[in-house]
C-alpha cells in the first residue's frame, strides 16, 4: 500500500523569532522489511535518502546532511510506539521526499518535532508532548530531547546565529 505524500508545517514561535519546516513524506505498508530505509523500530523505517541526495531529488527543497538525517531519526523515534499500534501493515516505510525551511530561522533538532507532527497528522495519532523553550541570551530554541544529546557529543548544524 503506497500512499501519496503529504506535506505538514511544523511551526514554533515562542521568542522573538520562529521556526517554520514544511516537510513532505508518504507512508507505505508492507508485508515484510522494505528493500531500501533504515529500521527505527520493530516494524518502523525511515527513508530520508531523497533529502540526503543532491541535488534534492525534487529539485526543490533541501538538501540534508547526515547529521540532521539523524533528527528525521529520532522525531520518527518518538512516534514509533503509538506508529506500530496505528500502522496498517506488520511494516511501515516512512519516506521524506521534501524539507523546505528558511535558513536564517532554522535549528536542525526542529527536524524531529517535524516529522513527529507528520506521523501524528498521517496516523490520526494523539499529539506528542515537546517540550521546548526559548533562550533568550543563546538566542536559540532547546528542546528537551536535544539538551540531551548535546550533553552526549551531538553538534549543531546550520544554527540561526546569536544578535
Amino acid at each position: 500500500m503506497l500512499e501519496a505524500p503529504r506535506t505538514t508545517r511544523y511551526r514554533l514561535l515562542r521568542g522573538p523569532w520562529g521556526i517554520w519546516i514544511a516537510l513532505t513524506a508518504s507512508a507505505t505498508a508492507t508485508p515484510g522489511p522494505p528493500a531500501r530505509g533504515e529500521q527505527v523500530a520493530d516494524g518502523v523505517w525511515l527513508d530520508a535518502g531523497p533529502v540526503l541526495a543532491h541535488p534534492p531529488t525534487d529539485h526543490e527543497g533541501k538538501r540534508l546532511s547526515p547529521a540532521e538525517a539523524t533528527w528525521l531519526h529520532h522525531g520518527l523515534t518518538l512516534a514509533a510506539p503509538a506508529l506500530t499500534t496505528a500502522a496498517p501493515g506488520p511494516h511501515t516505510l516512512i519516506t521524506v521526499h521534501r524539507v523546505q525551511f528558511p535558513e536564517a530561522d532554522y535549528q536542525p533538532e526542529a527536524l524531529a518535532a517535524a516529522l513527529l507532527h507528520w506521523t501524528e497528522q498521517e496516523f490520526d495519532l494523539p499529539p506528542h508532548a515537546v517540550s521546548v523553550a526559548f533562550d533568550r541570551p543563546a538566542n536559540r530554541y532547546v528542546y528537551e530531547w536535544a539538551a540531551r544529546r548535546r550533553s552526549h557529543g551531538a553538534g549543531r548544524c546550520r544554527c540561526r546565529p546569536a544578535p
